[in-house]
Parts: structure tokens; sequence; C-alpha cells
């Protein structure tokens, strides 16, 4: 899939500046995949001369590198970035500011185009991603699936683990303050012992189970423990799965970013939100109510049947 687009994108290219995008700290690692789609959507459409994208210097910023729809990847801080992005793209300059204060004062701004507060509606009602081409004046997307290229040493682990197995991963992101951690853990979290014995059922299929955490956070007992992996490296991983498991988290925006089925247990959201689906990649949102084990096993075996078949 990462060569058919990289060749697509050689093809989208016209005469002009170069075009920029500045993201900021507030963009998490499915925030910056499901980027990647409306950056191709933006080659595609507008056919920029190079497009080039500035990004703070976190490890989970590493996979946005070797893309095929960014021609430039600066890393940085703050303003020290934004000039540095400026510079990069030159005169006529063209940079797109998604920080969120300069993204409002743009929304403000530009309000004939969208109504402002529309673009919260569109973020839920919406597929992820459209709110963002509606603000950059593009036609109605036509992919949505994210954009990643991994390259032979990203599967270095990946190669070292037994087949067949299911990533899973239990863990919600990194919170930087404490009572929204514990706030997001009882919304979008799962049962430690019911992901012990998910684990547990999944081996006696056949399947290795791999739990996919940070390096600060616990493995599932009973699986084998890959922790702090650097963001390439777990991609490699959920590549190489049969399916992967994980609360709803950035990791599910990779295995869509990779072709890889993948269960969200619980899916917190109401099912009218319909992130994945246009991602065309096989999946299932298991809901709080039905996330007993036994539910999970069953929507597993129909995912990876229908993948066989």
């Amino acid at each position: 899939m990462a060569h058919s687009v990289s060749g697509e994108c050689e093809a989208m290219r016209d005469g002009g500046p170069a075009h920029g995008f500045l993201v900021g700290e507030d963009y998490h690692l499915g925030d910056l995949l499901w980027l990647t789609a409306v950056l191709y959507e933006y080659r595609r459409q507008v056919r920029p001369r190079e497009l080039v994208v500035g990004c703070p210097d976190r490890p989970i910023s590493r996979i946005l590198e070797h893309n095929p729809v960014i021609d430039t990847l600066l890393y940085g801080a703050g303003d020290d970035l934004a000039v540095a992005l400026r510079q990069r793209c030159g005169s006529p300059t063209v940079v797109h500011d998604l920080r969120p204060r300069a993204l409002a004062l743009a929304m403000l701004r530009d309000w004939r185009h969208h109504w402002p507060w529309l673009y919260y509606r569109d973020l839920w009602i919406q597929a992820r991603g459209q709110w963002l081409a509606t603000f950059l004046h593009l036609e109605p997307m036509r992919r949505f699936r994210p954009v990643l290229a991994l390259r032979e040493e990203d599967r270095e682990v990946a190669r070292t683990l037994p087949r067949p197995y299911v990533a899973l991963a239990p863990h919600i992101g990194q919170y930087r303050f404490p009572l929204a951690g514990w706030l997001w853990r009882h919304i979008k979290g799962w049962q430690p012992a019911a992901w012990a014995r998910l684990a547990r059922l999944l081996r006696a299929e056949g399947y290795e189970p791999l739990t996919l955490a940070a390096a600060d956070q616990a493995a599932i007992p009973g699986t084998t423990p890959l922790l702090g992996l650097p963001v390439r490296q777990v991609a490699g991983v959920i590549e190489g799965a049969t399916a992967l498991v994980s609360v709803e988290s950035g990791l599910w925006f990779v295995a869509a970013a990779c072709g890889t089925p993948f269960l969200i247990v619980p899916w917190w959201l109401p099912c009218s939100v319909v992130w994945a689906a246009p991602m065309q990649v096989p999946h299932c949102l298991v809901t709080r109510r039905e996330a007993t084990v036994g539910g999970v096993l069953a929507r597993f075996r129909e995912l990876v049947a229908c993948e066989r078949a």
C-alpha cells in the first residue's frame, strides 16, 4: 500500500510554493495518523510542489518519518518551529498553523466558509479528518485510511515473534493531569481480569498473546510483554499481527494504517460515531454492554474468519 501511495504522491506535484503544516503538543498518536489521510487529500487536490510538516520533537512523532505524503519533516518546539517552517517553505508562504489557538482564530476569521462551532460537530459525526479538510477548503475526502510507511528495520522485533500472534493494548494514553487519567481509565478501560482471561483463551486457540504498552505500564499476565518499544517498532508488530485488540487509543489508527484487523473494547462513543468504517479495514467495535470476555472472543473469531474468507 505504501508503495502505491508513494507513486501517487510523486505524481501529485505542480509548481508554486511549498505548503507547510504546523502541529502542536496536543496531537497524539492517533491525531498524527489521521492527519496523514488529510495530507494525502491535500496533495491530491492542491498539488503543492513540496509539503512540509513541522512537529514537536517527541517519540511518537517518529511515526511520520519516511511518509510518502510528507516531503520534509521538521522537528522543533513552539514559535521556533513555526519560524523554521516558514523559512523552509520560502516565499510566498503557505503555512497552515494547526495549533489550537491559531486554528480557533483562523476558524473565526473564516466564518463565512463554515460556522466555527460546526467544526466541533463535524469532528464527532463525520469521518475522522473531514472537519480539517473542510477547514482547508478541500472537496470531500475520498480516502480516510491513514498513510504509514514502514521500513525493514521497523520490523526487527516483529520478525522474532512466534506466529500467529495477537497484539493486546490494554492501556489508554498518558495524560498530564492525574484526574484526567483516572477519568479516562474509567471511561475507556476494560477490567485487568478480563484482559488476562482473554489472553488465556487466545493462547488456548493457538495464538501467542502479546502486550503492547509503555515501559512504565504493566503487561497482561500470561502474555509476551513488549514494553517501551519505539513507536515504529510497535507499528511493525501490529502490522504482523493476526489482529489488534485495544482500548480506544492511538494504536488502532496504526492498525488501520497497516491494514491489520482490529477490535476496540470497550467502544465508549455512540454507535453513530463512525471513525473506523471509512478507513475500510476489517474491525469490530465492542460496546461496554457487550464487553464480556466470551463476547469479545466471539467477535475476534468472526473478524479473523472474515479476513481469511
